[in-house]
């Protein structure tokens, strides 16, 4: 990735041989559902609203043992666009009371209210910023650096109130500067991040709504695929763009299914498009619960990976037991 430094890629590439070695020496399945927590997003981007929505219905789903998420409104962005997502694409959703923090009462004192213990933490650092604005007196147009990264207050609150694990998707161009930023923090808490390929950018499919779906089997509009990344493997995409939607997804089971123990450095994985074909299912939600089968003629299909054990297997053991009830065979 041209972005990374030499260095930079020879300790990646690295890391991810030691992890692979560390998950086969120890080969214990993740059965059980996964700790209780509380997601907690960071901004109003397409991808982290898309995120909210996605949780929000895990989070009404047995066995993922997630709290209602919260997002942290930080300086420029918008919680009307949040609400209009939730309302138009999650059939009417909306946040609860507790769901919108913002910045300035997350850098209160510590209270109920802002406490991050024990949270999942998602950043987007892919999405670019905005590219300009105007400032006093003269209005003159001032330049923004738009490349993404992660907030470093939020990341020190979320740190030092103690957070279970922190998610980012990057962009290519911003990786480096989220590896400075969480270098600090390397030993003190753990976090994954997932980078989009080089050469793929994500992008929200126009008019797309979901209902309530009533399983954790995956909802995805495209084929998507996880690697590891090396320094001798050179992305082979060029320009290509993936659901946004899809990536929310890829991120919610990677939260739910794979292990969110202490790591001393930051597991890391692409995303890019692939070629494997999607499982295609009946669309199982409230209406096709409660209605006939003309309920379920309406409802249409979805598709969804064919195994979420070999989907994410990258990054070791995975809950494949995910939702199932113990008295489900």
């Amino acid at each position: 990735m041209e972005t990374l430094t030499a260095l930079r890629k020879s300790f990646l590439f690295a890391l991810q041989v030691s992890t692979v070695l560390l998950h086969h020496a120890n080969a214990l399945a993740l059965h059980s559902p996964p700790l209780p927590a509380k997601p907690v997003l960071v901004g109003t981007s397409d991808y982290s609203n898309i995120l909210f929505g996605k949780l929000q219905r895990s989070a009404a789903l047995w066995g993922t043992n997630l709290g209602e998420p919260t997002t942290i409104i930080c300086p420029g962005d918008q919680e009307r666009k949040l609400q209009k997502c939730l309302w138009n694409q999650f059939y009417m959703a909306s946040p609860r009371s507790d769901g919108i923090m913002s910045f300035d009462d997350l850098t209160s004192p510590l209270s109920y209210y802002n406490n991050l213990k024990d949270t999942l933490i998602f950043f987007d650092a892919a999405t670019p910023k905005e590219a300009s604005g105007f400032s006093l007196p003269f209005m003159k147009k001032q330049q923004v650096d738009t490349v993404p990264t992660i907030d470093p207050t939020v990341l020190q609150c979320a740190v030092e109130r103690g957070c279970a694990h922190i998610y980012v998707l990057a962009s290519p161009d911003a990786l480096d500067g989220c590896y400075q930023v969480l270098e600090p923090y390397n030993g003190q808490v753990a976090s994954t991040i997932i980078c989009l390929d080089d050469g793929v950018t994500m992008a929200p499919t126009k008019d797309w709504m979901t209902s309530r779906p009533q399983d954790l089997e995956g909802e995805f509009i495209g084929s998507v695929a996880l690697r590891p990344y090396n320094p001798d493997v050179p992305s082979m995409f060029g320009a290509s763009t993936i659901p946004t939607e899809d990536v929310a997804e890829v991120m919610i089971h990677i939260a739910l299914r794979t292990d969110r123990e202490f790591c001393e450095y930051p597991r890391f994985l692409l995303i890019g498009p692939s070629d494997d074909e999607l499982d295609v299912r009946l669309n199982a939600d409230y209406f096709t619960m409660v209605g006939g089968q003309k309920a379920r003629e309406l409802a249409g299909t979805v598709q969804s990976v064919t195994s979420w054990g070999q989907f994410l297997s990258p990054l070791g053991d995975v809950n494949t037991e995910l939702g199932k009830r113990p008295d489900q065979p």
